[in-house]
């Protein structure tokens, strides 16, 4: 298995491959949830959400910053010993383990209802987690170059877009801005949501250690742009989808920014542009499997040492959650509910909980070293 640095790598490139990841979650699974979970207040349960997502991005660069050269399982054995450092390490190999079966799931059930219709689950599956194999068995360097190719083109296909759909515009489908008894709940536990599934995501990158960044100078501040780039663009779109839908026709979508997409077209032309503009969501689903898989693959190199024996258990656990994909998450309406109902309670307050133990114990031992 082939986990190499040849060159350090910029602050810029994880950068955007920080805001690439933090809008994996979005499309199909996060923009439905929110708009059924705070209805009229999404927005401002996505703003209050962005700031709230400040805390674990803020907790991700402290851990990050403590220890340098050492990646987080390294970090983890060095700071909390043997048992309990294993103990660590095995359930944030879990957390990589569930976020490759959420991107794979996700990124092969928009390939299949949007470009491969009638193609079967397991042959899309298997070209994802091919060339993700590819890409992250070539190193951090390769899955960074090809994330940032991937942030420059997403950003030319958001502007194409934006400039389209600005004559759709209604604001009268923001009204009413807040609506009902239950705003204060509506508006907590979208921003909760909000958060969970973007700004928490920053965690995924502790495999990479700092040390391996050159000129690492402003590399807590670099981070920060790029996370609030990443929030502050999902929080666009919803505008978009809200102004041009209203909250309910665009809640009865699975994907309503992908038929939000079908009002943009050439006069004259035939041409689906929505396929290709849509293309963008592929590159932040892939991104999420390329962090996921390389964390995986630095989990088993922490605990086997032969580079054979570690790239086929790293085979195995990649095909194995292609399977878990289709088996645990079901048809569309079941994947919603599954992943509305557990993620939050069960992935991401794990994920909130273990990082702030990091953060916590990162804070102290940096104290014990002072004195």
């Amino acid at each position: 298995m082939k986990i190499k640095m040849n060159n350090k790598v910029s602050k810029v490139q994880i950068g955007m491959f920080l805001t690439l990841i933090c809008s994996s979650l979005y499309l199909g699974l996060g923009d439905i949830i929110l708009l059924r979970k705070s209805s009229n207040e999404v927005l401002i349960s996505m703003l209050l959400g962005t700031i709230l997502g400040i805390i674990p991005v803020l907790m991700y660069l402290k851990v990050n910053s403590y220890l340098p050269k050492l990646n987080i399982y390294e970090k983890n054995l060095k700071m909390f010993g043997k048992i309990l450092g294993n103990i660590l390490n095995f359930l944030i190999f879990l957390i990589y383990m569930f976020m490759l079966i959420i991107a794979i799931r996700s990124i092969v059930t928009f390939i299949t209802s949007k470009y491969m219709q009638n193609t079967p689950y397991a042959f899309v599956g298997a070209l994802v987690l091919v060339t993700t194999l590819i890409i992250c068995f070539n190193g951090l360097e390769t899955i960074l170059r090809i994330s940032q190719l991937s942030f420059f083109a997403s950003i030319l296909f958001m502007v194409i877009i934006e400039l389209f759909l600005l004559k759709y515009i209604s604001f009268e489908n923001l009204l009413p801005i807040i609506n009902g008894n239950n705003y204060v709940n509506n508006i907590l536990d979208g921003a909760i949501y909000h958060a969970s599934t973007c700004s928490i995501l920053t965690m995924l990158l502790l495999t990479i250690n700092k040390d391996s960044v050159k000129n690492p100078d402003k590399y807590n501040k670099v981070i920060i742009i790029f996370y609030l780039i990443s929030s502050l663009s999902l929080c666009l779109v919803m505008f978009f989808v809200i102004t041009c839908f209203g909250y309910d026709f665009a809640s009865s979508f699975r994907y309503p920014e992908y038929i939000l997409l079908k009002k943009i077209g050439i006069s004259g032309s035939e041409l689906h542009l929505e396929n290709l503009l849509a293309f963008r969501w592929i590159f932040y689903m892939l991104a999420l499997c390329n962090i996921s898989l390389y964390g995986i693959m630095c989990g088993v190199k922490n605990v086997s040492k032969n580079k054979k024996i570690s790239s086929v258990i790293v085979v195995l656990i990649a095909i194995i959650c292609m399977v878990l994909g289709e088996r645990v998450f079901g048809n569309i309406p079941h994947s919603i509910i599954v992943f509305k109902n557990y993620y939050v309670p069960f992935v991401a307050s794990v994920m909130f909980i273990i990082l702030t133990i990091l953060f916590i114990k990162s804070l102290l031992s940096k104290k014990e070293s002072e004195n």
